[in-house]
């Protein structure tokens, strides 16, 4: 008997599909993952659909198409998925279809109906920034998510969070000026809402999309905090990334408060006295460059929780094509 798999240690297909597409804790493998993940969709997985749906929506090793994803979407939902489900009523643009969702109804026809009340051009225009400091550049943004929409990210990191390092343009490592923790959102963590998220970023940035990193969440426990620093990395001399030949540079950061309901936890600005923070929903962008050069102004920190815990998604977007 002890030899035998209990129910909760066995690994669905899609997720050892997952793995090997990105090469979390296997060695690297998209074909292999996408053939094993293929089978499992033929096979009417319904957490299989789900993935399917957001790589369709990426064009990550398939064709890129929207209503493949969409119709995948759908297809999760009415076989039982839950996170399926919870992205149909974020995307759609039918409140009362909504809060059916919302409330766990499960009637002939509502997936369908759903999914074709979805406006993805209308989903992804964002409010309009309003610029709030000239030197450094900074805008913010109000209402740039719903309330649900900031859950439904909060709830991809539970339990995946790990100590946040500070990246210095060779390697990532454990660094005393920053005590938060975070989570680094891949493919396969993101689902369609993610990518539309980035559309939205991508819009009130007005900053490409292939520009950007990886999404990422910051969390901040009672008294966590990051010190004074800069986001931009290229010293305009040294290459870096993989090959030690990449030469792009942050040129903005975007900021989502995912949560209000604490006490400190502010951005600031020390080099100009500028501080600010968020309604849940709201975002806030600031450029580390001006004239394609570093930004000195643009010194900033997240100061320490004081009360509660502090949820926030961070968008950096480089001056190029992401591909260090």
């Amino acid at each position: 008997m002890n030899s035998l798999l209990t129910e909760s240690k066995i690994e669905t297909a899609t997720a050892r599909a997952a793995r090997l597409l990105v090469g979390h804790g296997v060695d690297q493998s998209p074909e292999e993952g996408m053939s094993l993940l293929l089978r499992a969709v033929e096979c009417g997985e319904a957490d299989a659909m789900c993935l399917m749906a957001a790589l369709k929506g990426a064009g990550a090793w398939t064709q890129q198409s929207w209503p493949d994803a969409l119709d995948l979407l759908q297809a999760s939902a009415e076989h039982g998925w839950r996170d399926a489900r919870v992205q149909l009523a974020l995307l759609t643009n039918d409140t009362a279809l909504a809060a059916k969702i919302h409330e766990g109804a499960d009637e002939p026809d509502l997936w369908r109906r759903a999914k074709e009340s979805i406006d993805l051009q209308g989903w992804v225009v964002p409010p309009e920034p309003r610029q709030v400091y000239e030197s450094p550049r900074i805008w913010t943004v109000e209402k740039f998510a719903s309330s649900e929409l900031c859950d439904w990210i909060v709830s991809r990191a539970r339990g995946k969070l790990k100590q946040a390092m500070l990246f210095d343009g060779k390697e990532a490592r454990l660094n005393a000026n920053r005590t938060n923790s975070d989570f680094v959102f891949n493919i396969v963590e993101s689902g369609v809402v993610m990518l539309l998220v980035r559309f939205r970023v991508s819009a009130v940035t007005q900053l490409p999309i292939p520009n950007m990193e990886p999404p990422q969440i910051f969390h901040y426990a009672l008294g966590q905090e990051i010190g004074a620093h800069y986001d931009f990395l290229f010293d305009g001399t040294h290459g870096y990334g993989r090959t030690g030949s990449y030469q792009g540079d942050r040129l903005a950061t975007f900021l989502l408060y995912l949560n209000d309901d604490y006490q400190g936890g502010e951005l600031e600005f020390p080099k100009v006295k500028f501080r600010h923070r968020g309604r849940k929903g709201d975002g806030v962008f600031f450029a580390s460059q001006v004239s394609g050069k570093p930004d000195r102004m643009s010194l900033h920190a997240a100061l320490p929780v004081t009360s509660g815990e502090k949820w926030i998604l961070s968008q950096w977007i480089h001056n190029q094509t992401f591909a260090p």
